[in-house]
């Protein structure tokens, strides 16, 4: 049974456990509220399902999906994929209950998924590096989640999660396929936590470039072992500097800072990555002539930055806008 909507799991679970519609409403909301709000009402419900044994979704065993063909609500799915976009972790303390979050979005040739991983040890390959965009990542007993009519898959403590195994390729990404996150075209003052965005606006900031040290044949981020660095590719490597961008982005309706790594802020600045990261104030200024008031086409996805509680983006693609195209989308 796929695709369930959120009234068909309450009847399913009402009719196999005779429990009434107001216990299993309170079930449903305590689950949303000692996860601080961070699931749907759907996702809930489906826990509350899987915790009362009701099976929602026939067993699986060891098949493989395709992204596309992702059943929802699922409760052990294995997919093969590539990591397309980093979101980072997050932290969160609400009611008593914190704990950390990471957001990534996975494809495959049939599409991608938002991939959620709450797992603390997950979570901290994530944070030391050992997870970085272009990675195939082999998933085994994920579970599936409706999120703002988004499949989803989550990785909790019973998900195995094996980085560029061997022997395992993935074909090229089609990353606007099926129930991929698509780009919404919208304005600033319209932007919500968790959405992929297409902006079309002006550079108003520039922030001075940061920088981390990469492998220089993979662009991944390298750890320092003794006086050597190494990348969990390449073992051994003579680290390149890679730069992080900061911008202020306005499209009359509002602006929001928009954070740009390696080939983006290559993009967006029109120079290498050892220039940007090696800038000096003097090299700045000229990064700033050139891109101070240009009209950019930027996609990317929200984010809500914990420290200043505001929504930023973390770009994946970005380019200078056509004066045809802003005009197509002016007609729409």
């Amino acid at each position: 049974m796929l695709g369930m909507t959120y009234e068909d799991i309450v009847q399913k679970i009402m009719k196999e456990t005779a429990m009434s519609r107001d216990v299993l409403d309170k079930k449903i909301e305590e689950k949303i509220k000692s996860l601080s709000d961070l699931i749907s009402r759907e996702g809930a419900a489906q826990i509350i399902a899987n915790q009362l044994g009701v099976k929602l979704v026939e067993n699986f065993g060891n098949r493989r999906f395709k992204l596309r063909e992702v059943p929802r609500g699922a409760s052990s799915v294995n997919v093969l994929a590539r990591v397309v976009s980093i979101y980072g972790v997050r932290e969160f303390n609400k009611e008593g209950r914190s704990g950390k979050v990471a957001n990534l979005l996975i494809g495959d040739e049939t599409g991608s998924l938002r991939l959620v991983i709450w797992d603390e040890k997950l979570i901290k390959l994530l944070e030391d590096g050992a997870i970085n965009e272009g990675d195939v990542l082999r998933v085994n007993n994920a579970y599936s989640r409706v999120n703002n009519n988004y499949n989803e898959l989550h990785l909790g403590s019973r998900a195995i999660l094996d980085i560029n195994p061997d022997g395992e390729k993935v074909a090229e990404v089609q990353a606007r396929v099926g129930n991929v996150e698509k780009a919404e075209s919208v304005k600033i003052s319209e932007l919500k936590e968790g959405m992929q965005v297409e902006l079309n606006g002006t550079v108003v900031q520039l922030f001075e470039p940061r920088h981390y040290l990469a492998c220089p044949n993979c662009n991944k981020k390298v750890f320092q072992q003794g006086l050597d660095y190494k990348c969990n590719t390449h073992d051994i490597v003579e680290p390149k500097k890679s730069p992080i961008v900061n911008i202020f982005f306005d499209d009359g309706s509002g602006n929001v800072r928009i954070v740009l790594f390696a080939n983006q802020a290559a993009q967006l600045l029109n120079k290498s990555h050892e220039e940007i990261a090696n800038a000096n104030i003097e090299a700045l200024d000229s990064f700033k002539r050139d891109v101070l008031g240009k009209q950019m086409l930027i996609s990317g996805r929200v984010i809500r930055n914990q420290m200043m509680d505001r929504l930023e983006i973390i770009s994946s693609n970005v380019k200078e806008a056509d004066p045809v195209e802003l005009i197509q989308m002016y007609e729409k």
